[in-house]
């Protein structure tokens, strides 16, 4: 029993002294990163109900701390967005801390996870999660469009879960997680499952996922992106059906192209989306619908820009914008992020 004090307060004194000179006290702290950024944006939106409005919005204020080490780390970012899609500017906001599901302009949690690394190959994120599905990201000052698309729409995008990452190599990883909570679709109880993988493949950078919300739809996702000189280009594709009626179903897709010269680049975006038999998965009464956006945009730094924007969509069904089949939303947008 003395020997054993004795081996404990040996180590004890080895753990707490000081580094003898030439020595060095390794201390198993994550390095940190702080970013963000801020953007306001005024909406001019036509309405036939109402004829035009226009208002003045703040359309994301995020701030963001991660750590990461040889165990794990973690990421949190706390703020607002807006989330405007082609089909509401502002009239229809989305939630403001979007991940615990507070509704409009709340300052909140956005996202926050722990990360553990039980090897140098795999990663395990548990907390509030962004999804892996889809091309857009939840900043819009980090994508190339000031609203979010159809194809957008209809994807999952923050949400209560774990997930397990392997690196299989440098070209490939791969993934499958478990999520639950009405961030899914609207319920406590709602639950689902995604597996998927992404990576390189020569010029191309691919992403491919399968997400099963549970007694609601099921969705295969692709995306594909690379650069050609000047022009960065990507696309975007969905396949959606319900779990009750497999026949009921919907697709979609989005063409991104970005032209680039020195500080300017010319955005657009190119989408077409339509329901099967009525599914509701898009929300255009089986009729195909399809949308143009335009984001001319001035880089002023390496931190700001300011850019214009005009969406249009059209549906061929009629009464798909209170009794009108299209419509038109023009946007202007500063931004500085870091």
């Amino acid at each position: 029993m003395k020997r054993r004090a004795e081996l404990i307060l040996a180590g004890l004194l080895t753990l707490f002294s000081c580094p003898s000179k030439g020595d060095e006290l390794q201390l198993p702290l994550p390095k940190l990163k702080l970013n963000g950024g801020i953007s306001a944006t005024a909406f001019r939106e036509s309405r036939t109900d109402r004829g035009t409005e226009s208002s003045l919005k703040i359309e994301d204020l995020v701030l963001e701390l991660s750590g990461s080490g040889n165990a794990g780390g973690f990421d949190v970012a706390v703020g607002t967005l807006l989330l405007p899609t082609v089909l509401e500017s502002s009239q229809k906001e989305n939630r403001g801390n979007f991940g615990l599901g507070n509704e409009n302009d709340r300052f909140g949690l956005l996202w926050g996870y722990a990360k553990v690394k039980p090897s140098e190959k795999l990663e395990i994120d548990a907390g509030v999660l962004t999804t892996n599905v889809g091309y857009e990201l939840p900043e819009s000052y980090r994508n190339f469009n000031v609203t979010y698309g159809l194809v957008w729409n209809g994807q999952p995008f923050i949400y209560r879960g774990v997930r397990a990452t392997y690196t299989v190599n440098r070209s490939l990883q791969v993934y499958g997680e478990y999520d639950r909570g009405e961030e899914l679709n609207g319920n406590p109880k709602d639950h689902a499952f995604g597996v998927g993988a992404g990576g390189t493949l020569g010029v191309f950078y691919y992403t491919a996922n399968y997400f099963d919300y549970g007694n609601y739809k099921n969705l295969v996702d692709i995306s594909l992106s690379t650069e050609c000189r000047d022009i960065k280009l990507g696309i975007n594709g969905d396949y959606q059906w319900l779990d009750k009626e497999s026949k009921k179903a919907g697709y979609g897709v989005a063409l991104y192209a970005v032209p680039e010269l020195g500080k300017f680049s010319l955005p657009v975006r190119l989408e077409y989306v339509k329901d099967r038999n009525n599914s509701g998965i898009y929300g255009f009464n089986g009729k195909g619908t399809y949308s143009v956006t335009v984001t001319p945009t001035y880089r002023l730094s390496d931190h700001a820009a300011i850019r214009t924007e005009l969406s249009y969509v059209k549906s061929n069904y009629s009464k798909a914008f209170n009794g009108k089949s299209s419509k038109e939303i023009l946007s202007f947008q500063i931004s500085y992020a870091f």
